[in-house]
């Protein structure tokens, strides 16, 4: 089992001991050597600590190791294998060039440590802290960083580590946790006024862009698809007559989605919108921040397409199965607008590729947590969804979904029914023909999974057992219009 990501490790790197100019430039000059680098280290910032004799020495060996491993946990220098070899990295060198104007060098390591580290999610539980009025303190702080799934030694110095280089460029005041958010955004490169437009969006036109959000609508896609996202998954009621005029311009007055008309094809075609560069740059790549963050994968692998991730999950290469795996449960979350809570087990760590266990959350209406398992295989049994089910006992799961790109046995298919007819748990399964359904229209998954809600509802309420799901399905995909959509999946339910 995956037992979380940790906070970054930060023991004795501290801003005003060891300026991070000198450390860099030690770095470089004693490269590769990694035991050179941290006896120059334990001479010039830790010579002695403690009052015994007898333990001044080792103590200073430690506390000039912990700061070498500092450096390498805020990812300015790289350690072999062997922990014999040191070497800065890309970023480092990158900001010993900017060794001559302390400022912008903290400027820089402050972006890094927003964006790639846990900085940006630091500062936003220290707002949520203060904004209840409560005193913030670095075992309030432990607190709420263990309850999200990241995991910090109780008493450890990491987060005021951490708080003490971004003071140094201004995004925490000088001597407190409060934040300074102009100055996070300036860093950032987020346009106040954006920030600005975005809370003075009404409901209708917040969650469409939500909706946008979630599906990656970096491309054209058409809006009453969208719309009909927006419904399913945050419960708003969008109308198809006053779409364009109540929701579609205004978005496109603030600057965040671009709309065109589309002649193509038969009869009357919705507009098509996009995210603007703005909206993509300063919102949705801000949000893969955070989620690289808490994943603990790459901005690079989080940008990749959905479509582009299930192709690659028939590579020959087992890690690469494993990386897609992860990223198609990542996208699962974010196409049902879950928030991320903590990986179950890693698969490509772990099974080779095979499967990957997930956590999530959503805090749409209800709370609700959701125990995700994705499974590359050609053929999921009944022991799969039993295993599953089980296991909600410990994760306190409500909402148990299994995907697998091959076919569920009939037995499988049999208890998860069962299950979600006479038990607390809704069970959800999507085999491979529903994944690539939502491979070709990333939007057809909400249709996809209110058909089979609509089946759950229809057996466990009504009694009904005739209910044909894979026909139902299958007529889905001639389906174009929002108004054909709704009623066939009305149909389905009478």
């Amino acid at each position: 089992m995956n037992a979380g990501k940790r906070f970054t490790y930060g023991a004795q790197f501290d801003p005003q001991k060891a300026p991070l100019a000198d450390l860099l430039q030690l770095a470089a000059d004693l490269a590769p050597d990694r035991y050179a680098l941290q006896e120059a280290i334990r001479q010039r910032y830790f010579p002695q600590h403690g009052k015994d004799p007898m333990q001044q020495a080792q103590n200073s060996n430690t506390m000039a190791m912990n700061c070498l491993l500092s450096l390498k946990s805020y990812q300015l220098i790289s350690v072999s294998d062997d922990g014999k070899q040191s070497q800065l990295t890309d970023l480092g060198r990158e900001l010993l060039t900017l060794r001559d104007d302390v400022a912008m060098l903290h400027r820089r390591f402050a972006v890094h440590i927003l964006t790639k580290l846990e900085g940006l999610l630091l500062a936003r539980i220290v707002e949520r802290i203060r904004a209840r009025g409560e005193q913030v303190t670095l075992e309030y702080l432990g607190e709420e960083v263990n309850e999200i799934g990241i995991r910090l030694p109780t008493n450890s110095t990491y987060i005021s580590t951490m708080r003490q280089w971004l003071a140094e460029a201004g995004v925490f005041r000088a001597t407190s946790y409060e934040v300074n958010w102009d100055v996070a955004y300036d860093l950032l490169e987020v346009d106040a006024d954006l920030i600005d437009r975005l809370y003075n969006l009404e409901p209708e036109q917040s969650y469409f862009l939500r909706s946008m959000l979630d599906l990656d609508a970096r491309d054209w896609l058409p809006s009453n698809k969208i719309a009909n996202h927006t419904r399913s998954i945050y419960k708003i009621r969008l109308t198809t007559k006053n779409l364009v005029l109540d929701v579609l311009e205004p978005l496109v007055a603030a600057g965040l989605i671009e709309k065109h008309k589309t002649t193509s094809g038969r009869g009357a075609k919705p507009d098509e919108v996009r995210l603007t560069a703005q909206a993509t740059n300063q919102v949705l790549e801000p949000l893969l921040a955070n989620l690289v963050a808490k994943t603990q994968m790459t901005l690079a692998d989080l940008n990749r397409t959905f479509e582009d991730v299930v192709v690659e999950l028939d590579d020959p290469d087992k890690h690469r199965r494993g990386v897609a795996l992860e990223l198609f449960a990542i996208w699962l979350i974010r196409l049902l607008g879950l928030r991320f809570s903590h990986w179950r087990l890693r698969a490509y760590q772990a099974t080779g590729g095979g499967e990957v266990d997930v956590m999530a959350a959503s805090d749409k209406i209800v709370y609700s947590r959701w125990q995700i398992q994705c499974k590359n295989t050609k053929s999921v049994g009944v022991e799969v969804i039993a295993k599953e089910v089980g296991l909600t006992f410990l994760t306190k799961a409500d909402v148990v979904m299994v995907v697998t790109t091959g076919k569920f046995a009939q037995d499988a298919v049999n208890y998860a029914n069962l299950v979600t007819d006479n038990s607390r748990y809704y069970v959800i399964l999507l085999e491979g023909d529903d994944v690539r359904r939502i491979a070709k229209d990333r939007t057809r998954i909400v249709n996809i999974l209110n058909i089979k809600a609509r089946r759950a509802f229809a057996k466990r309420e009504l009694g009904q057992s005739a209910f044909d799901e894979d026909v139902e399905l299958q007529d889905l995909e001639g389906l174009e219009t929002e108004i054909e959509l709704e009623q066939a999946i009305t149909d389905v339910a009478s």
